[in-house]
C-alpha cells in the first residue's frame, strides 16, 4: 500500500493531529465532528494529506487549532491551557484518525463519511488498549459493510422495486429488508435462505451481495 507520507514523520503527525483534537475539545469546548469539520474547510486537512511537513511535523497540536479556527472564523482566538492533560478519548481520536489517513490514504473527508470523530470516540474503550491496526480493521469493516449496502439498494433500484415488492417477492420481512439497507443489520449474517430468496428476484449471485 502507497502511503502518503514517509513512516518517519507518523508519531508527529499523529500526536500533533491528537493534541489539536485535545484542544479543541479541551479549550475550545468544540464538538469532535465540529472540529472535523472545520480541520476539513480549512484546507489543513488536505495539508495533512499531502504530508506537508509545515503541518504534520512543524507545527504543534495547539497551534493547529488556532490556525484552524483563525481560517475558518469558527470563534475568537483563545489562550490555551499549557499545562498537562493526560491523554483521554479526544486525543485518542486525533492519534487515531491520523494514523487511519496515513494507512489508508483516504482523505479525512472521506473518513468522515465513513466513520464520524464522535463515533470513533466511543469505541475508546476497549481498542485504546489495542494496536492501532485492530481500529483499522474494524473502521474498515464499516467501509466492507457500507459497501455490502449499497449493493443491495443498487440491484433493487436496478430492478426498480421498492422495498416492500422486493421483500414481498423474495418473502423477506420487510423491517428486516430495511435494516440490511441502512445497515442496522448485518446481511453477511442472513440466513442463506434469505440470500437465496433475495438472489433469486435480484438475478444474482449471493456473493454478489456480500
Amino acid at each position: 500500500m502507497v502511503h502518503p507520507y514517509k513512516e518517519i514523520y507518523l508519531s508527529d503527525a499523529m500526536a500533533n493531529l491528537a493534541e489539536a483534537f485535545q484542544v479543541a475539545a479541551y479549550d475550545y469546548k468544540f464538538s469532535l465532528d465540529f472540529f472535523m469539520s472545520l480541520f476539513i474547510v480549512s484546507g489543513i486537512a488536505a495539508q495533512f494529506e499531502v504530508g506537508n511537513p509545515k503541518y504534520i511535523v512543524g507545527k504543534s497540536g495547539a497551534e493547529l487549532t488556532q490556525e484552524i479556527v483563525l481560517r475558518t472564523n469558527a470563534t475568537e482566538l483563545r489562550q490555551i491551557d499549557t499545562s498537562f492533560k493526560a491523554p483521554k478519548e479526544d486525543y485518542w481520536t486525533g492519534w487515531v484518525l491520523a494514523y487511519y489517513q496515513w494507512y489508508s490514504a483516504k482523505s479525512f473527508k472521506e473518513i468522515q463519511s465513513i466513520i464520524t470523530p464522535e463515533e470513533l470516540m466511543e469505541k475508546y474503550n476497549p481498542y485504546h488498549e489495542m494496536d492501532e491496526m485492530q481500529i483499522v480493521e474494524y473502521i474498515n469493516s464499516k467501509v466492507d459493510k457500507a459497501r455490502a449496502v449499497s449493493r443491495l439498494q443498487m440491484y433493487r433500484k436496478y430492478f426498480e422495486m421498492s422495498q416492500s415488492e422486493l421483500a414481498k417477492e423474495a418473502d423477506v420481512n420487510l423491517r428486516t429488508l430495511q435494516q440490511y439497507e441502512i445497515g442496522a443489520k448485518d446481511i453477511g449474517k442472513a440466513s442463506v435462505a434469505t440470500l437465496e430468496s433475495l438472489c433469486k428476484v435480484l438475478k444474482c449471485d449471493i456473493k454478489d451481495l456480500l
